[in-house]
Formats: structure tokens, C-alpha cells, sequence
């Protein structure tokens, strides 16, 4: 693996409009979807996201139940 990106989109995103990129770059394909795979694994365990959901009968903080693993 050569190198490696992550850009997550903040502030008001509608359901279904993309919201993170993952790129990879290395001599292999295999190599750099792994690398994606376990870009976007961490990202979600261990990133420190807040979200808002937004809907017709109020909003709602949702909360990220994953345990990070020590």
C-alpha cells in the first residue's frame, strides 16, 4: 500500500447523497480494496461522528453502538 485517503462530508447531507470517500493506492487491486474495506471498518468504529437525524416529527441525535475493540 502506497498511500491512503479519507474525506467524510459535514453539516446538512440528505438520505441516500454520498458522505465519506475511501481511496487506496497501491501495485495491486486486492491490496487496495482491502485497504478501503478497513478504511471505512475503523472509520465507523472509532471516528467521533454525531448525527442528527432530521424528520417530519422532530429530530434526534443518533447514537454509534459500537464497542471499540482495546
Amino acid at each position: 500500500l502506497e498511500d491512503s485517503l479519507i474525506i467524510h462530508r459535514v453539516g446538512l447531507i440528505k438520505p441516500a447523497e454520498p458522505i465519506v470517500l475511501t481511496a487506496a493506492w497501491s501495485a495491486h487491486r486486492a491490496q487496495a480494496f482491502d485497504a478501503c474495506r478497513y478504511l471505512m471498518e475503523e472509520l465507523k468504529a472509532r471516528a467521533p461522528f454525531w448525527k442528527k437525524e432530521v424528520t417530519e416529527s422532530g429530530e434526534r441525535w443518533v447514537h454509534n453502538d459500537l464497542e471499540q475493540s482495546s
